[in-house]
């Protein structure tokens, strides 16, 4: 939060000491109005600089207010000597103020390091809302920013935390005519400016006062106001990153789920082989593969089994390439009887009773018990998932580890066998290749 605009008026209070009573305090007029030309440079907007924002209220356009006072400084303290030149002898002290509650405003100059901190420790024995302080010039520009080595004490900034009140600068030709307005209304109403038109119009009480009373209005300012900007720009992009990172990996995993439907579909990855899902074959297509008539002599059809199976796929064949591997079903364990049984044959060629077959298929499995072929319809895929293109993936990768490349392997091997080969080997072959080559060229 930073001071906006100051604003000053001068106020008629009256006396909390009447007649001998003691009477609460109070406006009486702001006598501003009546004489407009009593307090020059009454406003300022802008152009000021904030060095500390202890207290400061955190509503935008706040105001702070009190009467406008010069604190005492101790009396042996060695800056007495230099504020003759900047700080009038009748100006407004604590004692030029009614002796009530009011709230208060303390006006200084930043003579330099030392007496500043003098200024503020007076500060802290009054119970003050705000601090204003300017460097002595006759500069209206705004004071330096809060970072300029102007504004550094030696005590560090540890003022900050032990002022429990905001400290604005202002440019120094204003402090410095503010300074000389708390001269002038300091007495009482035969001294201050225009005093006998006050007491012409209003009347007042002898006792009464007549102050300077000061407005603050603090706000946002353009620099963080410049911060804000900034930080909704940031906010923005880092949205529109997250947002469209979402949207890029959405769209990645959404081709990665059309590839794998795609490749189940054209036959090329069987889900449940892989262990990538438990699928279920549909119990209306189950019930399409053939059924038969279990006869390892003679093959022959039984009359009755078009009744039962409901005009079910019925033909002939022939048995005895298949008995001798399968004498029962390998489901429920239960051998065959010939010319009893009726078996159902899968596309493998595996047959089984019906009731465990399509049991199995439509409840527990896919794939046929014995060779794990999948019996799902032709060109079915189940919807497809993330997880389910992750585990694709993951086992694509296990298959690679367990079945490296024939090329990769035979070069492996070579430079294996080429690592461990006899090296006395290696030398007896290299003397009878010379040797040869001497004999002939003798």
């Amino acid at each position: 939060m930073s001071l906006n605009e100051i604003r000053n008026v001068v106020l008629l209070l009256s006396s909390p000491f009447t007649n001998g009573q003691v009477l609460p305090s109070g406006l009486v007029q702001d006598i501003t109005e009546i004489s407009p030309a009593s307090i020059t440079s009454n406003s300022l907007v802008g152009n000021t600089t904030t060095l500390s924002i202890t207290s400061t209220p955190a509503a935008d356009g706040a105001v702070i207010q009190g009467l406008l006072f010069v604190p005492d400084l101790e009396v042996n303290d060695p800056c007495q000597k230099l504020l003759a030149d900047y700080v009038p002898g009748n100006v407004t002290r604590r004692n030029d103020l009614p002796p009530s509650n009011y709230n208060m405003v303390a006006l200084v100059p930043w003579i330099n390091p030392g007496c500043t901190e003098s200024y503020l420790k007076a500060a802290r024995k009054n119970v003050i809302r705000a601090m204003l302080v300017y460097l002595p010039s006759d500069d209206m520009s705004q004071p330096p920013p809060v970072s300029d080595s102007i504004w550094t004490l030696p005590g560090g900034d540890g003022w900050k935390v032990e002022n429990r009140h905001p400290v604005y600068a202002v440019p120094g030709a204003w402090g410095a005519a503010m300074m000389t307005q708390l001269s002038l209304y300091s007495g009482d109403l035969t001294e201050v400016p225009y005093g006998s038109n006050i007491t012409e119009i209003l009347n007042p009480h002898p006792a009464d006062y007549v102050r300077v009373w000061t407005q603050l209005t603090v706000g946002r300012s353009e620099d963080s106001l410049s911060l804000w900007v900034f930080m909704l720009i940031v906010l923005g992009l880092v949205v529109f990153i997250i947002g469209g990172t979402t949207i890029g990996m959405r769209w990645v995993r959404r081709c990665r789920r059309e590839s794998l439907r795609r490749r189940v579909i054209e036959g090329d990855v069987n889900l449940e082989a892989h262990g990538i899902q438990r699928l279920r074959v549909p119990l209306d297509h189950v019930q399409k593969f053939p059924l038969f008539l279990y006869d390892y002599e003679d093959v022959w059809l039984s009359k009755t089994l078009g009744k039962a199976t409901h005009k079910a796929d019925v033909r002939y064949r022939s048995m005895e390439s298949l008995i001798s591997h399968q004498p029962c079903c390998q489901i429920c364990i239960e051998n065959f009887v010939s010319k009893k049984t009726v078996i159902r044959e899968l596309t493998c060629g595996h047959i089984f009773h019906p009731e465990c077959i399509d049991d199995f298929l439509s409840e527990i499995s896919s794939l046929c018990p014995i060779c794990k072929s999948s019996m799902l319809p032709h060109r079915f895929c189940p919807p497809i998932t993330d997880a389910m293109v992750r585990r694709e993936m993951a086992s694509r990768k296990a298959r690679a580890l367990l079945m490296p490349d024939p090329k990769s392997s035979a070069r492996s091997r070579s430079k294996l066998d080429a690592l461990f080969r006899d090296p006395h080997e290696s030398d007896t072959f290299s003397r009878s290749s010379t040797a040869v080559g001497k004999s002939s060229e003798g």
